[in-house]
C-alpha cells in the first residue's frame, strides 16, 4: 500500500518533515502519525478532498487471556485458549501494518504472560512500520524487560487495581524512564479517595492518566449516578485548570456526553468503533470493541477488512450498562443499568459477512 504520507509533507512546518511520519487518510482529511514521538498532525483542505478512509487507526488485540490475577469484574474468561503464537501473531501484525493500520494496543488477560513477550515486541518494532503499545498489571514488569523494549514501543498502559501494587510498579517505570500512563477505573468507590490518589499519582511521577468507566451489567453498583458523574466531571475541571498541559488528562470514550463541561480536545461525538479501531480477541475473532458481546471468526486480513467496511456504517452499540451508544449510556437515575433503554438491535446477532 502507498504512504500517503510523503505526497503532503511539504505542508508540515520545514522542522518536522524529517521525521517518519506514516499518513492515515480520513475522509477528505489526512492523519499523520509519527511512532516513535507519538506525534499527530491533521491535515485538511483542499488537498486532502478527494481522500476516502482505507483503515483503522489502531486494532485492540488481546494476545491471551490468561492472567495472574483474579479481578472480579474481569469480562475476559481466563480458561479460554488463545489461538495466538508467536508467528502467526506476527504475521497478523505484519499484514494489519501493510493494510494501513498506525497502531496495535496489545492486552489480555495479562500480555506480560505471551511467550517470548520482549523478543516479539523487539521484532515486530523492526519488521513493521507499527506503533507499540500494551496494557498490564504490571505485576510481572521487571527492570530488564524494560530495558529490552526501551525505544521500541510507544506506551505501556499500567492498569491501577487495589491488589497489584501499582505505586511499586510506578516507581520501577520511572526509574526505568519508560513511556507510560495509567488506566483508572473510576468507580463510585474510587470517587471518594479520588483527590487523594490523584495526588499520590503526581508524586510518584504519573504524566498521564487515562480514566475508564466501568462497562457492564453484573456489577451496577461500580455505575456512577448521574451525580456522581457531575463530581467527577468538577474535580477534572479543577484538575484540567490546575495543571494544564503538565500532566494528559484522558477519558474514555465509553463516557460519551455524561461529562457535561469537561474541556474536551476533540469534539464530542461517535466513539468510533469498527470505524477507528477494532477489537480482536484472542481466538481470532473480531468485534466492533472488546465489550460487544457478538464476535465474528475471520481467517484472514481480507477478512476483517470486510467486517470493517460492513460494520463502520452500523455504529452498533453494545448491550450493556456504559455503552456510549445508548441512550444515557443505558444507565438509570441512581447509575444502575436500565434495560428499558438498552434496544434490542444492539442485542441481535450481527450480519455474517
Amino acid at each position: 500500500m502507498h504512504d500517503v504520507a510523503a505526497d503532503f509533507l511539504c505542508h508540515l512546518p520545514t522542522p518536522l518533515q524529517p521525521l517518519p511520519w506514516r499518513g492515515l487518510p480520513l475522509d477528505g482529511k489526512l492523519l499523520l502519525f509519527e511512532r516513535n514521538t507519538g506525534l499527530n498532525a491533521l491535515l485538511e483542505g483542499e488537498e486532502t478532498a478527494h481522500l476516502h478512509r482505507l483503515a483503522p487507526r489502531t486494532l485492540l488485540v488481546a494476545v491471551t487471556n490468561a492472567c495472574n490475577l483474579k479481578c472480579p469484574f474481569c469480562y475476559r474468561p481466563p480458561e479460554a485458549r488463545s489461538l495466538w503464537r508467536y508467528d502467526s501473531l506476527m504475521t497478523f501484525c505484519e499484514e494489519a501494518a501493510a493494510w494501513g493500520v498506525l497502531e496495535v494496543a496489545f492486552g489480555g488477560g495479562e500480555p506480560m504472560l505471551f511467550p517470548r513477550w520482549g523478543e516479539f515486541i523487539c521484532e515486530l518494532y523492526e519488521r513493521t512500520p507499527l506503533a507499540i503499545n500494551f496494557t498490564t498489571n504490571g505485576t510481572l514488569l521487571t527492570e530488564p524487560f524494560l530495558k529490552q523494549i526501551a525505544g521500541r514501543y510507544g506506551q505501556i498502559r499500567l492498569s491501577l487495581y487495589e491488589d497489584n501494587a501499582w505505586a511499586e510498579t510506578v516507581a520501577l517505570l520511572v526509574r526505568c524512564g519508560a513511556r507510560f500512563g495509567v488506566n483508572w477505573l473510576i468507580t463510585p468507590a474510587a470517587l471518594r479517595t479520588i483527590e487523594k490518589t490523584f495526588a499520590q499519582l503526581l508524586s510518584l511521577g504519573v504524566r498521564d492518566v487515562l480514566f475508564l468507566s466501568y462497562k457492564g451489567n453484573e456489577f451496577p453498583e461500580m455505575h456512577l449516578s448521574p451525580d456522581e458523574a457531575r463530581r467527577f466531571a468538577a474535580f477534572l475541571q479543577r484538575a484540567h485548570t490546575a495543571l494544564g498541559g503538565a500532566v494528559q488528562l484522558k477519558l474514555d470514550v465509553c463516557w460519551g456526553e455524561s461529562l457535561a463541561g469537561v474541556p474536551s480536545l476533540f469534539g464530542t461525538g461517535d466513539c468510533a468503533a469498527a470505524d477507528d479501531f477494532l477489537s480482536i480477541t484472542s481466538d481470532r475473532q473480531v468485534k466492533p470493541c472488546s465489550f460487544h458481546e457478538v464476535a465474528v471468526p475471520f481467517e484472514t486480513i481480507d477478512d476483517l477488512q470486510s467486517y470493517w467496511q460492513a460494520q463502520r456504517a452500523a455504529r452498533l452499540p453494545a448491550p450493556l450498562g456504559g455503552c456510549a451508544r445508548l441512550p444515557q449510556r443505558g444507565l438509570g437515575e441512581k447509575g444502575g443499568v436500565s434495560h428499558a433503554i438498552i434496544p434490542l438491535a444492539a442485542i441481535q446477532q450481527q450480519p455474517q459477512r
